[in-house]
This record gives structure tokens, sequence and C-alpha cells, in this order.
């Protein structure tokens, strides 16, 4: 399974670049370095560590397609793209889909501000980054080769919520996120790993796989 992976790098909280077929996309970047000119970035909502104008303005050129929710567009009304969940995008080189991303019994993260997972596919890989939400009845609907899954708990699932997505949505490799900066350690990315039979690759920060 270590091929679906390829051209991955986690950054640090739910910060992902996918590099792949001469594409490189980026979610929510944080703590990216400068260099490298992004063809996609997509951002699940405006929480400082997940939407960083200064990481934007690093890795954003004159061909970059910016994907957010439509409720961001008063905090960054140049995007390409406003997706609503159940949006399909189809762009050159890629195809969307926007998928709920909210807290049950949290107020972090309300479903009524539209806030965002995406169901990408770069190549022939898909992939799942679940934004920062808890376990939906919803995700047993997505399908996917790889799945980015918070398990830092208190404004995200914690492991055995994201044990639960992972089942749900049948993911062959499940990488854990958002862990290790705001909230969560590396024993939550480990205890979600023993909770699985799926492999689980635990990244180490900003390494390429």
């Amino acid at each position: 399974m270590a091929g679906i992976l390829r051209g991955v790098t986690w950054f640090k909280q739910a910060a992902i670049r996918v590099r792949s077929g001469g594409r490189v996309l980026y979610v929510d970047p944080w703590g990216v370095p400068a260099g490298e000119v992004a063809d996609y970035v997509l951002l699940t909502h405006p929480h400082y560590d997940h939407f960083s104008e200064g990481d934007i303005a690093r890795i954003r050129g004159p061909r970059t397609q910016m994907i957010e929710p439509a409720s961001m567009r008063k905090q960054f009304e140049d995007a390409d793209h406003f997706l609503r969940p159940g949006d399909l995008l189809q762009l050159d080189g890629l195809d969307v889909l926007a998928v709920p991303a909210y807290n049950v019994a949290k107020r972090f993260h309300p479903r009524e501000s539209g806030w965002l997972g995406y169901i990408f596919t770069l190549g022939d890989v898909t992939y799942y980054h679940a934004g920062d939400t808890d376990f939906l009845e919803s995700m047993n609907e997505i399908r996917c080769d790889v799945a980015f899954l918070p398990c830092g708990g208190h404004y995200t699932m914690g492991p055995e919520e994201a044990a639960q997505a992972a089942v749900a949505c049948d993911a062959k490799v499940v990488v854990p996120i958002h862990w290790g900066a705001v909230v969560g350690s590396l024993k939550d990315a480990e205890r979600l790993a023993a909770l699985l039979d799926a492999e689980v690759r635990i990244l180490e920060r900003g390494e390429e796989v």
C-alpha cells in the first residue's frame, strides 16, 4: 500500500500536500515552506490553524485554484470556487466533492457553518480529508484509498471515533492528522493505529512519502 501515499506530505495539524501527476495540491496549508506554487488549495474552515493567509501567500501563484466553503466568502473573497456540502467540482486534473464536517455534541464546528471536508481524486488515487469533524453517519457513503482523519480529540474526533470513520469510509490507508500541535499527541495517533486492521501511516512532519 505504500505506493498509494507516494507524494504525500503532512506538515502539522491538518496541513497536507499531495504531489501527483505533475500537480501539487494543499489542504489547509499551515507551517508550509515557500518555493513551490500550488495548482490547487483546499480550505476546510476559517480557524487560524486551517486558514493561514501567510501560508497561502507563500504557495499561491497566478494559476492556483483556491477552493473553500461558501460560508468563508467574507474571510477570503477572492477564492476561485465556493462550495457547499454535496457540491462536485471538476477541474483539469482534479475532481473534488465537498462533504460535511462538523461537531455533533460540541460547539467548535457548528453544522450550520457549512464547513467542509473533501473527497478528491488526483491521478488514480482518491483521498478523503475529513476537516475538523466528529464521526458522521454520512461517512458510510464515502469510499477512498487514503483517509486523512483527525484524531486529537477535544475539537475533533478522538482515536475511537476516527477508527469508526476509517471503517465507515473503507479506507485502504489511514493517515492520522490534527495531533501534535494544538491538541492531541503521538499517543492518539498510535491508539488509532492499534484500533484498526487497515494500514495506518503515522507521518513525520514535513517528510514526503
